[in-house]
């Protein structure tokens, strides 16, 4: 009996990400620059950084406070996509979420200035 070689299904890549959902989806994670995990009031620099981001886009998952209490990843629907998001400069859309959260200031004793916003090219679930 001849062997068939099979093409399709093509094998499955394990080297990058794969979104499977139909809508945009970003993935970003925020380092708030010091540990926020004493900051969860309804007022906190979480509250009003959660509170920012959901101003520009839907979350649709929040991760734990991790990395000795300092980042938290956020799966967002929207595209990453460069755009006048500010009406003004043509960034990419984390990028200009990292300039509102600046903007933010000094919140609950934390300064956004050094906080960072960094999109997420690997996920390592443990």
């Amino acid at each position: 009996m001849v062997a068939q070689t099979k093409v399709h299904p093509a094998a499955v890549d394990i080297a990058s990400i794969q979104y499977l959902g139909t809508k945009d989806l970003t993935v970003f994670e925020l380092d708030f620059g010091a540990a926020v995990n004493t900051k969860t009031g309804p007022e906190s620099a979480i509250a009003k950084a959660i509170e920012k981001i959901a101003q520009h886009c839907t979350i649709l998952i929040r991760s734990e406070l991790h990395s000795t209490n300092q980042v938290m990843t956020f799966f967002i629907e929207h595209t990453n996509q460069a755009d006048t998001y500010d009406g003004t400069n043509s960034e990419t859309f984390v990028v200009f979420l990292a300039t509102e959260l600046v903007a933010l200031g000094v919140v609950d004793s934390i300064n956004f200035a050094a906080s960072s916003c960094a999109v997420k090219t690997t996920l390592n679930v443990a």
